[in-house]
Formats: structure tokens, C-alpha cells, sequence
């Protein structure tokens, strides 16, 4: 698999791109933290604190660095 690109839309915006395609956008949250969204049909895992949660599109972090994370790593599973 290639390695995720990511893409910078200043201010708040991230866009993580594989292979040429746009798979998820990382915004940052007037209140802190940030969210990672998925585009298309890919869907975050129910939190294991939740285990009656239905998967989401959208998950929310603390840091820019661990959203980047978390989606570099499902896109390699």
C-alpha cells in the first residue's frame, strides 16, 4: 500500500490522500481537539468504553498528531 499524503488547507483543515484519492479530513475544533471524518464508507470502531456504540464516520481526538495517527494505522489494517 502507499503511504498516506496529507495535504494542508490553512487554517484548520487536513486531507489525508491514498493513492491519488482523498479517504479522510481532519478538522481542528473551536473548542480544542480535532475530528477525523471519513469519506465514502469507511467507519471508526465503536470506543471499547462504549460497547453498545454503533461505528461512526467521525471519531473525535485530542491532538493533530494522534488523529494523524489513528488514520495512517486503520488505513494500513
Amino acid at each position: 500500500m502507499a503511504p498516506v499524503t496529507w495535504n494542508h488547507l490553512p487554517p484548520i483543515t487536513w486531507i489525508a490522500t491514498l493513492d491519488g484519492q482523498e479517504v479522510c479530513t481532519i478538522k481542528r475544533k473551536d473548542i480544542g481537539g480535532w475530528t477525523a471524518g471519513w469519506m465514502g464508507e469507511r467507519l471508526w470502531p465503536a470506543p471499547s468504553h462504549l460497547p453498545k456504540a454503533m461505528p461512526q464516520p467521525t471519531r473525535f481526538f485530542g491532538t493533530l498528531e494522534e488523529a494523524k495517527l489513528a488514520v495512517e494505522q486503520a488505513l494500513a489494517a
